[in-house]
């Protein structure tokens, strides 16, 4: 038992600096990282607040309401039929960069490109993986209150 032990040692310490890793990134791109505890199924913001998150509330209980799929849907339509000459994914594309830009730089991530011939040239993306869809409505919702009071 204590060869097998010795032997995937490094497991463990693998996955602690894996979670060190999440938690510096979290920090810099001001997201969470979500891991199990004993205590149950936490969140872990980067301003280091820790929420439960598998509580009994949630488990099941309360989930999102399926409303917000049409309203959110309906918003991006009426955004869209003001620039309908633009492709979807570009709207999006242009939405989630507002959204960054208005937020303090909410999902920007940074990279590192390399080129067939090995050079590097330094880039970024949008990550809006974790972003509450009230929080993207309500984006959404000043966008299109503004176009009305432009019309």
């Amino acid at each position: 038992m204590t060869e097998n032990k010795r032997k995937f040692e490094w497991v463990d310490k693998w996955a602690k600096m894996t979670g060190e890793r999440a938690r510096i990134d979290a920090k810099v791109h001001k997201t969470a990282i979500v891991y199990r505890t004993e205590q149950g199924w936490v969140k872990e913001h980067y301003d280091g607040r820790i929420e439960r998150i598998n509580t009994e509330e949630n488990r099941g209980e309360k989930i999102r309401e399926i409303e917000r799929i049409n309203r959110i849907m309906s918003l991006i339509q009426r955004i869209w039929e003001e620039e309908p000459d633009i492709r979807f994914n570009q709207l999006i594309s242009n939405l989630q960069y507002m959204y960054s830009s208005q937020n303090e730089g909410y999902g920007q991530r940074m990279m590192i490109e390399k080129g067939s011939s090995g050079d590097e040239t330094e880039s970024s993306y949008l990550d809006f993986f974790y972003l509450e869809d009230k929080e993207w409505e309500a984006f959404l919702q000043k966008i299109v209150d503004d176009q009305k009071k432009d019309n």
